[in-house]
């Protein structure tokens, strides 16, 4: 019996989605947000609970992976912004630099990009609880081509 009330269409093929999947995909981007709550000097915790998120959801279905897949690409692409402005906030708080112009608009930049990827995640997170497959522009394709199509589910809805 196939089971049809989610159906994401995806390119070519159609994804048979069961509801209980579209929280666990929508929860794939919150844990960065609960990570920078228990975590928050270390930007690297973010990282690792997306992929402790993801490790624990490998026998789910496509569509979970596949957005726990996103959501650490997303963390990634962060990471290295986020660890420069530790690593410099650092050094300044040592006394090891003086704080300069470049300082504060680095720590600006990073605080704005931070800020827009912690709204976008919330947003992205919100619109795949409710059933929408969300993806982002530059991400999307290479998760496209990391998250295997092979259903890997002990419950196959099809």
């Amino acid at each position: 019996m196939e089971y049809t009330e989610g159906v994401v269409k995806d390119k070519e093929t159609v994804i048979h989605v069961h509801p209980n999947d579209y929280e666990k995909a929508g929860n794939s981007y919150l844990m960065a947000i609960v990570a920078v709550i228990a975590g928050m000097p270390l930007p690297i915790i973010n990282l690792i609970a997306s992929g402790v998120y993801y490790l624990g959801n490998l026998k789910a279905s496509y569509f979970v992976r596949w957005h726990c897949i996103q959501a650490i690409l997303a963390q990634t692409i962060i990471i290295p912004f986020n660890s420069i402005a530790w690593g410099w906030t650092l050094s300044v708080m040592l006394n090891k630099t003086e704080p300069t112009l470049y300082y504060g608009i680095y720590l600006f930049a990073v605080i704005l990009l931070n800020i827009i990827e912690f709204v976008a995640v919330i947003n992205t997170a919100s619109r795949v609880n409710k059933g929408e497959n969300v993806r982002w522009i530059i991400i999307a394709p290479l998760t496209d081509k990391l998250c295997s199509k092979k259903n890997k589910s002990p419950y196959p809805l099809y």
